[in-house]
């Protein structure tokens, strides 16, 4: 069997391992992460060849921050099934197929596999919640206990207003933090305009209040501070340490 073949036809190359074994690398990728698929390829006795991926789908999809549920680890499985592939309860999908047979395995492997793979990015975490969380880290490794996740306040309009952290609240130095991330290299607009909008809530209620917009680094970073010019102090963070001083 002409592996090289097989992996020009996907765009891609094979790596052999050992006498027996190799790596079919593609170009075939997770969605948003760009993480490679391929299949490793294990020859054995009778003709057969077995195709699998060692745990590599689950695997990344876990590491990318999916929480990987029973119930959603039930639908990887059917997935898997649907194309006529195994996915075991340590995570490994495979199939097993005569060598003649190599090129059909292989295309519905790939297509089990990128189905499984996109399915599992809609189990990761929000762009919101991954950038608070990264934001939350900071501040507290910065603050400690001075830090409040979630604080909520009453605006001028009476409604309750959520921001994603507040900072010394109970003194007269007291802050409200709005951490807005960005995806694919764009500025989460929504979260912009709901921040905007809870600021000038906020701001005659409590004048004394520092009011902070923290930004994730994009191509439209400047737009966006400007948006809260004269309503918040903006912070943009772009990795290393937070340039926050309170």
């Amino acid at each position: 069997m002409n592996h090289d073949a097989i992996a020009t036809a996907l765009c891609g190359r094979y790596v052999k391992l050992a006498e027996t074994s190799g790596y079919l690398e593609s170009n075939w990728a997770f969605p948003k992460d760009g993480t490679l698929i391929g299949a490793y390829i294990l020859e054995s006795d009778g003709g057969l060849v077995r195709i699998t991926d060692d745990g590599d789908i689950v695997f990344n999809a876990a590491v990318a921050g999916a929480e990987v549920t029973r119930n959603r680890f039930t639908r990887y499985r059917t997935l898997a099934e649907e194309f006529g592939l195994t996915l075991g309860d340590d995570g490994v999908i495979s199939t097993t197929c005569q060598i003649d047979e190599l090129p059909f395995a292989i295309a519905r492997y790939m297509q089990a596999v990128t189905a499984i793979a996109q399915a599992s990015v809609k189990h990761r975490p929000k762009d919101t919640e991954r950038f608070e969380r990264i934001i939350g880290t900071l501040l507290e490794a910065k603050f400690g206990k001075r830090v409040t996740r979630r604080p909520e306040v009453i605006g001028i309009s009476g409604h309750q207003l959520k921001f994603s952290f507040g900072l010394d609240l109970d003194s007269p130095n007291a802050a409200l933090i709005q951490a807005i991330s960005a995806d694919d290299d764009e500025t989460n607009w929504k979260v912009v305009y709901e921040a905007g909008g809870k600021f000038g809530d906020i701001r005659p209620a409590r004048p004394n209040l520092r009011l902070i917009a923290i930004l994730e680094s994009a191509k439209d970073t400047e737009k966006a501070g400007r948006y809260f010019a004269g309503a918040a102090d903006v912070v943009i963070y772009d990795g290393g340490e937070l340039a926050l001083a309170a």
